[in-house]
């Protein structure tokens, strides 16, 4: 029970503190750069939580019960580490040329940081600014947040499984929110999932089949929101202690967005730049669409050992252990 707790509390800090220092770099960019750089972690965290959903597709007799802790490491592709921001649409009227517009900012043509990457670029102010008689740029330009610098990102998920009549099972998991902060508010993350033997239908059949479709959310007070939805397809086959298990699925999950930004305002009357905050809001969805497991688990009386290995786009690995009755 201690090292369920354990487990459960190194869950919810390894998350939070990443939340953490999302909603901080977010707060400093505007929409299109803001959904590029959390656009990796959409899709790593959703690759996550619909991994270790099954490790047989045996469903469990009714109203006999597991109990399951999941360790996902979803690894993070190069590409997926950078991007090439866009200029900031921030402008002001040429006071020399009535009828055009200044941008505040050059085009850029340095890559920054995603979540996951390492350096954020700097944004440079337009020099045409400097031409302005009295103007002052000199706190104009910044540096882009940078990245946390992770290679992977690790999940770990309880989970219970209760077997219903009619050849269903029901799946339970999650953790208890917990408070990051007042001015962030609670993290929290729950699931839900149903799954249904097939194999009941074909007498004689010596494998067992099952389908699966199941609901997940992780949230972040009311800066952020992660909605996971898969259906997946499963094969088992128990040879011994022994049992192999395959999976194909469909994952759709996505984001939600809202936090405050400054923008950089510039006033006519005092010929100076004064910051105002900015609402964000925005939806997103992760690249993660289909996915194809292979696994393994290991039988002694109750204690269960498993691993499996999925391939998406971005691919995980899970381990896990648990007790079934």
């Amino acid at each position: 029970m201690k090292k369920s707790l354990f487990i459960i509390s190194l869950t919810v800090l390894l998350v939070s503190s990443l939340f953490s220092d999302i909603q901080e770099s977010l707060e400093k960019f505007g929409v299109e750069n803001g959904k590029a750089y959390i656009k990796p972690f959409v899709t790593a965290y959703g690759t996550n939580f619909n991994t270790g959903l099954y490790n047989t597709a045996k469903v469990l007799k009714p109203f006999r019960f597991g109990l399951f802790i999941n360790t996902m490491f979803t690894g993070i592709p190069d590409k997926d580490k950078d991007f090439l921001p866009s200029r900031p649409n921030l402008y002001i009227d040429d006071p020399l040329n009535p009828g055009e517009i200044i941008y505040l900012y050059e085009e850029p043509t340095e890559k920054t940081a995603t979540v996951f990457g390492k350096d954020g670029c700097e944004l440079i102010h337009n020099p045409m600014l400097d031409n302005i008689p009295g103007l002052d740029t000199s706190n104009l330009d910044y540096n882009l947040p940078d990245g946390t610098n992770l290679p992977a990102v690790l999940l770990m998920a309880p989970q219970f499984h209760l077997g219903l009549p009619a050849g269903n099972e029901l799946m339970i998991r999650g953790f208890p929110k917990y408070k990051i902060s007042k001015d962030i508010g609670d993290v929290g993350f729950w699931g839900i999932g149903l799954k249904h033997s097939i194999s009941q239908y074909i007498p004689l059949v010596p494998i067992d089949l099952a389908v699966q479709g199941a609901y997940q959310s992780l949230y972040l007070g009311d800066i952020l929101e992660l909605n996971n939805l898969a259906f997946n397809a499963q094969i088992s086959k128990k040879l011994l202690m022994w049992t192999f298990y395959a999976g194909m699925g469909y994952e759709q999950t996505k984001l939600k967005a809202e936090y405050e930004t400054e923008i950089e305002v510039y006033d006519e009357v005092s010929n100076s730049f004064d910051s105002e905050a900015l609402k964000i809001k925005f939806d997103i969805e992760g690249d993660n669409n289909f996915r194809t497991t292979f696994g393994i688990r290991y039988s002694l009386l109750l204690l269960k050992l498993y691993a499996d290995y999925t391939l998406s786009d971005y691919n995980v690995f899970n381990a896990g252990i648990g007790i079934s009755f």
